[in-house]
């Protein structure tokens, strides 16, 4: 068996048992941040992450703790008031684990009032569903075309109040490499003229977000998620600057990190400004939250699936989703 093969069976064997922790772990009342700490902690601990040799197993990217209208890419920040999770929240909780940089990336929606089942259910079924579309050589654009007329009869009521369901048509799924979560090949949503293949031997994230919204992403402040741009050769770096951009690509080569994790590792630069210098510069690449209009809400499941020679295999699938 490929070794990167049994380096994702074994990031999917954790992925799945911290998800599984999370279910029955978190409950409203605990705060994002938090939540945050507890999810790191039990991959970290799933995993047997050493702190000496950080690339070798770990987190493979912040743990995304997405409320109501925010799709992703919202972690909590070291500076930022707690946000205290509450009944009438959906949370949207993405995280990945990675084995010598082999990436697992898969995400799920937590729900505390049955007044979403409905559209919970619709969400995990459109997952599955566009999961059961990939295969060697599938064309992506026609996936996200299959996915985009799956979605567009629905409707669901909350409150007495009825709701189409839409896509985020700008967000999609991806292609994940060795330590590289977005591997420029992308899975649609909806359908575009896309004409890229499906190949043997790939990882996708297959990851249709659904809304009742407009469906169109608004990018909000403050930043959280930050990566290495592995294409800037800029050195133009100040002394402190220079030790930071030690300190990130030591902990974290060209996977995602948070702020609050430069932080945790030594509180005793002012990483805020100095990551907001590093951007400036093109040295590190910004990914700002991404929500939906106010009031509305939003679901994601997530799968990572390997793409073998006559089908596919989907590694995180579990009993939830």
């Amino acid at each position: 068996m490929d070794k990167t093969l049994i380096n994702g069976i074994k990031a999917a064997k954790v992925h799945i048992n911290v998800g599984k922790y999370i279910r029955e772990n978190i409950k409203c009342g605990l705060s994002l941040k938090d939540i945050a700490i507890i999810i790191e902690n039990k991959i970290k601990d799933e995993i047997n992450f050493d702190i000496n040799n950080p690339l070798d197993r770990g987190i493979a990217f912040p743990i995304g703790l997405s409320l109501n209208n925010c799709a992703a890419h919202y972690t909590p920040n070291y500076d930022e008031s707690d946000i205290i999770l509450k009944e009438d929240d959906i949370i949207k909780i993405d995280y990945g684990v990675h084995v010598e940089g082999t990436i697992i990336d898969s995400a799920f929606t937590l729900h505390f009032n049955e007044k979403y089942n409905d559209f919970i259910n619709i969400s995990k079924k459109i997952t599955n569903y566009a999961v059961s579309l990939c295969n060697p050589d599938k064309i992506l654009g026609e996936i996200g075309a299959e996915i985009e007329e799956y979605i567009q009869s629905k409707e669901i009521i909350i409150d007495g109040i009825t709701y189409p369901i839409k896509i985020m048509g700008d967000l999609s799924g991806h292609m994940i490499r060795k330590y590289e979560i977005h591997a420029g090949v992308a899975v649609p949503n909806i359908a575009i003229n896309y004409d890229k293949r499906i190949k043997e031997f790939e990882y996708y994230a297959i990851e249709p977000f659904i809304t009742t919204g407009n469906g169109i992403s608004i990018l909000k402040e403050p930043i959280s998620h930050y990566m290495i741009n592995k294409n800037c050769y800029n050195n133009n770096f100040n002394k402190t600057e220079k030790k930071v951009y030690k300190i990130i690509k030591d902990n974290y080569y060209t996977l995602p990190f948070c702020q609050r994790w430069l932080y945790e590792l030594n509180p005793i630069y002012d990483y805020t400004n100095i990551l907001n210098s590093l951007k400036k510069k093109y040295i590190i690449d910004t990914f700002p939250p991404i929500y939906d209009i106010d009031n509305s809400i939003i679901s994601q499941f997530e799968h990572t699936i390997f793409i073998k020679e006559n089908g596919i295999i989907n590694l995180t699938k579990n009993d939830f989703y």
